[in-house]
């Protein structure tokens, strides 16, 4: 450890050696100079090497702190991920020499209290932007003896590097995350894990905020969040809780509106929203024209989402509209994803009497075609277009047949009036080919245009000896309520997930190869599915455990006998 009179003198040491070293390098230079040479990328994060004052020092008195890293790091990437716990008044002053900073504290800090500077994972190098692989914690007192409480566990989530940890000592009344910052601070690594040091006696309520403004408050339409199992009650100063675990999720808490319609054509009206919308919202009868001049209201009979994330969708319109009206295009009873409703939206419609020449084009399908691994049993093949199909007449032009051309019967459900799955009515035969077939003359749009040629979907099914599987048992679980175990694709979008016997044991079969988490919850709330819990009022999230390790399953191999274990 150093302190500020040690480093400055071994910064004015390191100055008299460049000095002369510097002056023959520009001598030689000048003689030949040669272009840099290549090597490795530097992909080594920067670590903090010496600090001041030593971790765990009583009786701070000074009005700095100072971290000397191992190469140079971005000041804009350290001011922003610089924490203190508690809070403090007053502003920070940052001084900085070659690769040490001094931290300067306008006012004095507060009598026998426990600080936590927390130097986070955004901080990155000057020259390729490596970033910190943990966060750092100096702990020190102003009194005589440092808060020795710990609060510590996991963010699980596909991305959990640089998640903020807030932790609020809660009173009787109910706690406004949106409009008071935390008491505590930590960051999560690269690997999801925190830690919480240095925290004072009572009781405490945790959150896992995505802080996008690096403002210490939580504000959902643009931050997610993690709620926590429990309250933590923190008596002894020497009090360790651990596994204090986050589920990401984000709470939009505002109804969808309508961003702008626009007609690009004399049938399509493009509308556009501020998020997406469920499946149930994409019904033509949520929808009609307004012309105010004529105050008549227009009907509007298809409809189907332009995009995969049903942000934007296109309705097709059959009438005669007056260019010379005031239009307006209104939705009812829309729905986000997240629940929240507009009852009633209106947006002005920008007029178009351009004639519609579009022709439907086949866009996506899934599984993918020529793939040979789909399922025998229960496989659904999703098919998409880029405009309106008159459904009637797209039913008569599918076929589904296997390699002997013998019919398959099957099942067709339409999305919307562009796309539509089909499924077996029964069981298929395992490694067997099939394929099915459109003819594309009957899929027509409004205008009466159909695509240039047939289209082919061939399959092949997988060999069901292929599958593979696992078995387990959940120990230390201590409760009586439905608990459900989750199989989660990592290399995948497979999800099984199985209800726990009353053995606490469980089988799953039939999984494709891949590799997998392995986690499970307790079914509080008895609605089938994790239940993420709720900042305000407050509600907390389910209780769940993860595997430690990624499941790699094989082909023809039962992972069997794994343990899931609650702590």
């Amino acid at each position: 450890m150093v302190d500020r009179t040690k480093t400055k003198r071994k910064t004015k040491s390191k100055t008299k050696i460049l000095i002369p070293i510097l002056s023959l390098l520009l001598l030689t230079g000048c003689a030949n100079q040669l272009p840099p040479g290549g090597g490795d990328v530097d992909t080594i994060p920067p670590k903090i090497e010496e600090i001041y004052p030593p971790n765990g020092t009583i009786n701070f008195k000074d009005d700095h702190i100072s971290f000397d890293f191992s190469e140079y790091v971005d000041k804009n990437s350290f001011k922003e991920a610089v924490f203190i716990s508690p809070q403090i008044n007053g502003e920070l002053n940052y001084n900085w020499s070659g690769t040490e900073v001094t931290l300067e504290f306008s006012e004095k800090l507060k009598a026998n209290t426990t600080y936590v500077v927390t130097i986070g994972t955004d901080v990155a190098d000057v020259h390729n932007r490596n970033k910190m692989s943990q966060s750092y914690n100096l702990t020190f007192s102003t009194g005589n003896e440092i808060d020795k409480r710990t609060i510590s566990g996991k963010v699980y989530d596909p991305n959990p590097t640089g998640v903020m940890i807030f932790a609020y000592k809660i009173a009787e009344k109910e706690l406004d995350i949106e409009n008071v910052k935390p008491e505590y601070v930590t960051q999560t690594g690269k690997d999801g894990e925190y830690k919480l040091d240095g925290i004072t006696k009572g009781k405490f309520r945790l959150f896992a905020v995505r802080d996008k403004y690096k403002d210490f408050l939580y504000q959902p339409k643009q931050d997610d969040i993690g709620i926590s199992s429990t309250e933590i009650y923190l008596e002894k100063n020497d009090t360790t809780v651990n596994n204090i675990n986050f589920k990401m999720t984000n709470f939009d808490t505002e109804p969808p509106r309508i961003l702008k319609a626009i007609m690009t054509d004399e049938h399509h009206l493009l509308v556009e929203f501020t998020e997406s919308l469920t499946h149930s919202s994409i019904k033509s009868e949520n929808f009609y024209i307004m012309d105010s001049t004529l105050n008549k209201k227009i009907s509007l009979k298809y409809i189907y989402a332009k995009d995969l994330k049903r942000t934007k969708l296109v309705l097709i319109n059959e009438n005669k509209l007056d260019g010379n009206s005031d239009l307006f295009l209104e939705a009812n009873n829309i729905e986000d994803v997240f629940g929240n409703k507009t009852i009633n939206d209106a947006i002005n419609l920008i007029y178009s009497n351009r004639v519609d020449t579009t022709k439907p084009k086949l866009i996506s399908v899934e599984p993918p075609k020529g793939n040979d691994n789909s399922d025998f049993s229960g496989q659904e093949f999703n098919f998409y277009f880029s405009d309106y199909i008159d459904t009637t007449s797209a039913k008569e032009g599918i076929k589904f047949v296997d390699s002997e051309n013998i019919n398959i019967p099957y099942q067709i459900e339409f999305f919307d009036n562009a796309s539509f799955k089909i499924i077996t009515s029964g069981d298929l035969l395992h490694v067997k080919d099939y394929s099915i077939n459109l003819e594309l003359n009957k899929f027509r749009n409004l205008n009466g245009s159909v695509a240039d040629s047939n289209y082919i979907y061939n399959f092949t099914t997988i060999n069901a000896l292929n599958f593979s599987g696992i078995t387990g048992k959940v120990k230390n679980l201590k409760t009586e309520l439905l608990v459900y175990v989750v199989l989660e694709g990592v290399s995948n979008n497979k999800i099984y997930k199985q209800l726990l016997n009353k053995s606490r044991k469980f089988e799953i079969k039939r999984v494709v190869a891949g590799k997998y988490n392995l986690w499970c919850f307790v079914d509080s709330d008895k609605n089938e599915k994790y239940s993420f819990g709720y900042f305000n009022p407050y509600k907390p999230a389910e209780q769940f455990i993860y595997l430690n390790s990624v499941l790699e399953l094989k082909p023809r191999w039962v992972q069997a006998d794994i343990i899931l274990e609650f702590k």
